[in-house]
């Protein structure tokens, strides 16, 4: 089982990430995630905050910052870029981090957000699908072509290329809160992970099922599944629980078992519960002592 903290970036300065990162490496966890949006509107200023780095560009500085700790998106929306623009930013975070990029997308929430940048809402699916099938074509050769509803070009080169190849692992998320079928299908059909957010625990069952359905569908090997959820660690138990890995250590234990017999690969952990920089170190660090030996 691996562990990766998703840092909540609307609340942090760099130097506050780069912190968080570090102390994350040095303390044993696997990943550090980002998140993405382009302008902050009303909801999404509501519900995290202002202040959105961009995620790739972010994610290059924590290269240099670090030397073992995977460094991902979670997630970039695909449909806000060009899908060459994503991929060749992706490619330059696996190259400076020598191979240490995990692309996490989606296809974003905030349709005011969406008609700022211009961007049809209602066919973000549709966007995302074939953004995510030029970014695949990109990074599989120097020189390539491609035609689709929304892109079309020919014979264009395209490089550095990542250093993990065939590429960088692809985690598709899921609507928030929610089960989206066409996550489902599109992870089984593009993905290497699927990465619902904020699922309970039959929520997760009822995601796997249909997983499991849609791989044997298609005649494949079920993705991986890497679920993401807020981490608040408490010293004393919780009674009434709201949501998983939420209470004392002994309790958050016994839920990373639970996702781990349904098949959990890679565990991701929001820290917005979290006030500031030294309260997440404080957290990960409690995490890294009493959870990680409990559940080796």
């Amino acid at each position: 089982m691996k562990f990766g903290i998703i840092l909540p970036i609307w609340r942090l300065s760099v130097k506050d990430a780069e912190r968080v990162a570090r102390s994350a490496e040095e303390l044993g966890w696997d990943g550090v995630f980002l998140p993405d949006h382009v302008v902050a509107m009303p909801a999404t200023v509501e519900h995290y905050g202002p202040s959105w780095p961009d995620p790739l560009s972010l994610l290059a500085y924590l290269a240099g910052k670090t030397s073992r700790i995977r460094l991902g998106t979670s997630v970039i929306v695909l449909p806000y870029r060009n899908p060459l623009g994503v991929a060749k930013a992706a490619a330059t975070v696996d190259q400076v981090s020598e191979g240490r990029f995990i692309c996490g997308i989606g296809v974003g929430w905030d349709e005011a957000e969406f008609r700022v940048l211009k961007v049809p809402f209602e066919e973000r699916g549709k966007l995302s699908d074939e953004s995510l099938a030029v970014m695949l074509a990109a990074w599989s050769a120097e020189t390539i072509s491609f035609a689709g509803q929304y892109y079309r070009f020919e014979e264009v080169g395209f490089a550095p290329r990542p250093v993990q190849q065939p590429r960088p692992p692809i985690w598709v998320a899921s609507t928030p809160f929610g089960v989206s079928r066409a996550s489902i299908r599109r992870v089984v059909a593009s993905g290497d992970a699927w990465h619902p957010l904020g699922l309970d625990r039959s929520q997760m069952e009822a995601g796997l099922e249909l997983l499991r359905a849609e791989a044997d569908r298609l005649g494949r090997k079920p993705p991986a599944f890497c679920p993401r959820n807020l981490l608040n660690l408490t010293e004393r138990p919780a009674g009434e629980r709201r949501a998983l890995f939420e209470g004392s250590p002994d309790q958050v234990a016994d839920d990373v078992r639970a996702v781990q017999r349904l098949g959990a690969d890679f565990v991701t952990f929001d820290l917005y519960a979290c006030a500031d920089a030294d309260q997440m170190v404080r957290m990960i660090g409690d995490f890294s002592r009493s959870v990680m030996p409990a559940v080796a």
